[in-house]
């Protein structure tokens, strides 16, 4: 990396002691070593699920998960020397859950013991493979930066070991393994003999593997070219470089950085589509200590356009944030360093696209039916970016009424429309939502660095049409068609829905009651062939029920229905008083009061 001092800082008091400034600098080196056990552990993780050990994946997974919440809980204390302590006592414990993983995994890294425990192995070829042997880390061939090497895979156990000694060398380094166009060969980088500091692993025939990774000076690094299925050729041959360059920035893609004071690290970035992009520092690893940054992006490598920079995010803040429109396909120079200047730069450099979308329409109604079905459509635009071309897994309705379920279709790079479909299971006017909105996973727009949401829509329901106690209605039905109407009681007890004969209309209608109005919980019903069916049903205070009315063998119904409450009734007027007790419609007792509220007279009817 090129050693530059862009602009000058007000200078501030280092006010540390040595031990105290060298406790520091060690905990960074164990940072380092955590940061590059969690890479290995995530690089068990993808091999256990290559091997279809997914119960074991999702073991390492969990494992992962819980030691990254342990590593950043230890750096909340502020005793630098008790951080240390712990940090060192949690690296011991991490490497020998590492080291179990590795024996199950990975039992030996050479060609004597199967690296993926195959049953039957190729003999190795005769053929000419240079650089053999180079099966294990003693063996390994030593390569430097700048040069290619071409060799072969010649036998499924074939396993090539390549050694970088980076000497002085410090900043970021690129190993390209280009590989036969019907193969699928894989790429590990290992830091020492232990933590895998990078990998590729992609399952598609002849994909060109790349690791890009920070090298530490005066530290070994091992490069591992393999074939997890064991494929091989004695014919084709791949090659396999290690370049120093700028290494690339991409979005969502985090990097870890570690260096010491007086080298200031460059990143090329290009902009995948045009919009808002966020460049940020924050912990190292994720977990680390925090660290005084600052950012500087370029729109050249020789640092002649400077286009924008950032010390503190926010006041006080020790961490950098530029914010700023970029346009698609343009490449630009991030630098990063620590604000005094003599200080290491420890911290993790994010890169992510301000993704934003709505929605066209603020309310979708439910459909003339009053079924619980809709009919309409919801739109959604992407106000900043482009849609992937497999979007419709990545979207969710919140919310979405239960019965209800979506289909999702692409209009363009920044439009889909979603169809809602089945019907509602509760869908009164009661049963609205006003707060539905839609998620789009991140994973689905192009450098998105959150999942995105849009603003909050209503789904509005429409009541049924409701009956109520004492009071008729008029029903006139085509034949094969239903009736449904709501009855909402205001007291618990018996109840009797009926139907009577409608200006001498004679038809035989049958009638139901159900707890829904998807008609799934039936409560009581009669069938029987008489133009004036009766049902009774034991009902609660407050439940909707709903009644259902439909011509027996698709007869048209032309009739009157009303209910009764067969239970004791009491009836009070404003005052509290009891005035009334019937049974349906029998008056059974009235209550008279005088003036002064005292009751007068009882009658028994």
């Amino acid at each position: 990396m090129m050693a530059i001092s862009i602009v000058s800082f007000v200078s501030v008091p280092v006010v540390s002691a040595m031990d105290e400034q060298a406790s520091t600098y060690e905990t960074y080196e164990i940072d380092k070593e955590i940061l590059g056990m969690q890479k290995t552990m995530k690089f068990f993780q993808e091999l256990s699920s290559k091997k279809g050990n997914h119960q074991l994946a999702n073991q390492i997974a969990d494992l992962s998960s819980s030691n990254f919440e342990k590593v950043k809980q230890l750096h909340a204390n502020e005793n630098v020397k008790a951080t240390d302590q712990n940090l060192k006592e949690f690296r011991d414990a991490y490497e020998q859950q590492i080291a179990s993983y590795r024996e199950k995994l990975l039992p030996s890294l050479n060609t004597s013991t199967p690296l993926l425990n195959k049953s039957s192995l190729v003999a190795k070829s005769s053929t000419w493979d240079p650089f053999e042997p180079n099966d294990d880390y003693t063996t390994s061939y030593p390569i430097t930066s700048g040069n290619l090497y071409v060799s072969k895979l010649s036998s499924s156990s074939d396993v090539d070991y390549y050694r970088f000694d980076s000497g002085s060398m410090v900043g970021s380094l690129t190993v390209t393994l280009n590989i036969p166009s019907d193969k699928d060969y894989d790429l590990i980088v290992i830091e020492g003999t232990s933590n895998i500091v990078g990998y590729g692993m992609n399952s598609q025939l002849g994909l060109t593997e790349t690791v890009d990774f920070q090298v530490q000076p005066n530290t070994t690094y091992y490069i591992m070219v393999m074939s997890m299925d064991g494929q091989f050729s004695t014919t084709s041959t791949y090659s396999l470089g290690l370049s120093k360059v700028v290494a690339e920035l991409k979005v969502t893609t985090p990097i870890d950085i570690s260096l010491p004071s007086g080298e200031i690290p460059a990143y090329r970035f290009t902009a995948p589509v045009s919009g808002n992009y966020r460049f940020f520092t924050g912990p190292y690893g994720g977990f680390g200590s925090q660290n005084d940054t600052v950012i500087f992006l370029f729109a050249d490598e020789q640092l002649k356009s400077l286009i924008d920079i950032n010390d503190d995010k926010v006041e006080g803040s020790l961490y950098s944030e530029i914010n700023i429109e970029l346009t698609k396909g343009v490449t630009y120079f991030v630098y990063v360093t620590n604000y005094d200047e003599e200080q290491h730069v420890h911290t993790r450099l994010t890169a992510v696209f301000d993704a934003k979308a709505d929605v066209s329409t603020t309310t979708i109604h439910e459909s003339n039916g009053n079924n619980g079905s809709i009919l309409e459509e919801q739109v959604v635009n992407l106000d900043q970016g482009e849609f992937t071309s497999d979007l419709a897994d990545g979207v969710v309705v919140n919310n979405l009424p239960a019965g209800l379920t979506t289909e999702v279709t692409r209009n363009s790079n920044t439009q889909f429309t979603i169809r809602f479909k089945g019907s509602a299971y509760s869908h009164e006017s009661k049963h609205s939502v006003s707060d539905a909105s839609v998620t789009i996973a991140k994973e689905k727009i192009l450098g998105a660095g959150m999942d995105v949401n849009t603003s909050a829509f209503v789904i509005q329901f429409v009541d049924t049409e409701q009956i109520s106690v004492n009071t008729s209605k008029e029903v006139n039905i085509d034949g094969g068609q239903q009736k449904i109407l709501k009855f909402t009681p205001t007291m618990s007890g018996s109840f009797e829905v009926y139907l009577t004969e409608y200006e001498g209309n004679v038809n035989h209608p049958i009638l139901s009651i159900f707890e829904d109005y998807n008609q799934t919980r039936l409560i009581a019903s009669n069938d029987k062939q008489t133009s004036s069916p009766q049902v009774i049903g034991s009902l609660s205070a407050g439940e909707d029920y709903y009644v259902v009315i439909a011509g027996e063998n698709g007869e048209n119904v032309h009739a009157r229905i009303g209910v009764r409450y067969l239970g004791m009734e009491y009836i009070y007027n404003e005052k509290g008083q009891l005035t009334l007790i019937k049974q349906g419609d029998k008056v059974l007792t009235e209550f008279y009061y005088d003036g002064n509220g005292n009751l007068i007279r009882k009658v028994n009817r």
